[in-house]
């Protein structure tokens, strides 16, 4: 069979062929097929043929000058004609290809980025994390000590031995919620299937994870939640890091004064969850407060400037929007919108 027979002869221009010298043998052509995809067009196409079916097929050639072209032939078989009656095209599909390549490219950089920012936050919290897994920890080995005393009585006081091993059980599963709500949040890998969360939990997690954080630089931490807010699909890891970016943030612009960072929320007619989180602390820059959401545009001296950069686009890609305010007295506020609603309904 001849290439021209099937295709028609512009479509050898793709392989550095000129038409005018007439058709090519197949066998020629595949061996300008990139050797990886060579196996499967050949299975494909032939298979196609005998079944008498249509074929729709994307492969790589290397050009006679040694370029590489990504391809997709299309071909429709007659019904009534014999096999290898097919009338088809031959499409030159490099600059699509090379575009979602660029793309995903750019959104694994960006993941890899939302990645380093959490591990460098985190390597911020080292302290007091620790501290706070220390606790449970101390308590345990303190319960345990207690236990082997009652067991050691003659006879044992096998009542206050139990209370004394409850006790460890309640030590070792809070100590065990640090580590887990950790290790969601700075593990590598695939991003999680969207779940049904509640916002709630996430705020309460994030509270605590920051607790000894906001004490640190005396900082109170207030919730006002509306009650009404229904659960909603997410990725949960994203959420957190929306909350510790901008919570962090606040706490950091307090650490020479304290203050309160209070954090509100409201769900209003259409479906659009608002989340305000307010601090009293130096306030938005007087100048290009705007560009506080562009890459690498920080105003603190060992800053990324991907923090907030990050947080919009996790935001934006649950269609919700970012913007800060400056409060009438001290401090700003940032706001962020989630469309519950709709994400529910998805």
């Amino acid at each position: 069979m001849k290439i021209a027979d099937q295709q028609g002869r512009y479509a050898l221009r793709f392989y550095g062929f000129d038409p005018s010298q007439g058709p090519v043998p197949f066998e020629r052509l595949y061996s300008a097929t990139h050797p990886e995809d060579e196996p499967a067009l050949r299975e494909n196409f032939y298979g196609a043929i005998q079944a008498r079916m249509d074929y729709d097929l994307e492969y790589r050639i290397f050009r006679r000058d040694g370029t590489v072209r990504f391809l997709r032939s299309v071909g429709h078989h007659n019904p009534a004609g014999e096999i290898g009656e097919y009338v088809g095209i031959t499409m030159d599909i490099t600059e699509r290809k090379q575009a979602e390549q660029e793309r995903e490219r750019l959104r694994q950089l960006e993941t890899d980025l939302a990645h380093i920012n959490r591990v460098n936050m985190l390597g911020e919290l080292a302290a007091a994390l620790a501290h706070e897994i220390k606790q449970p920890i101390a308590a345990s080995i303190t319960s345990a000590n207690a236990l082997l005393r009652w067991l050691a009585h003659d006879p044992p006081d096998l009542e206050r031995a139990r209370a004394a091993a409850t006790r460890i059980e309640q030590d070792g599963n809070r100590a065990a919620d640090v580590i887990n709500r950790l290790r969601s949040f700075y593990k590598k890998g695939p991003p999680p299937e969207r779940e049904m969360v509640d916002v709630k939990d996430i705020i309460q997690e994030m509270t605590v994870l920051l607790r000894d954080e906001a004490i640190r630089h005396s900082v109170t931490i207030h919730s006002e939640l509306d009650a009404d807010v229904p659960n909603f699909l997410a990725d949960r890891v994203q959420l957190q890091q929306v909350f510790m970016n901008l919570m962090l943030n606040a706490i950091e612009a307090m650490k020479d004064t304290g203050g309160e960072l209070r954090i509100q929320s409201r769900l209003d007619p259409q479906g659009q969850l608002t989340i305000s989180i307010r601090d009293t602390g130096v306030g938005l820059p007087a100048e290009n407060a705007e560009r506080i959401f562009e890459a690498f545009h920080t105003t603190k001296p060992q800053g990324t400037g991907m923090g907030l950069a990050i947080t919009r686009s996790i935001v934006e890609s649950y269609r919700g929007r970012i913007w800060a305010t400056a409060n009438q007295g001290a401090g700003a506020t940032f706001h962020f919108t989630l469309p519950v609603e709709a994400e529910a309904r998805a």
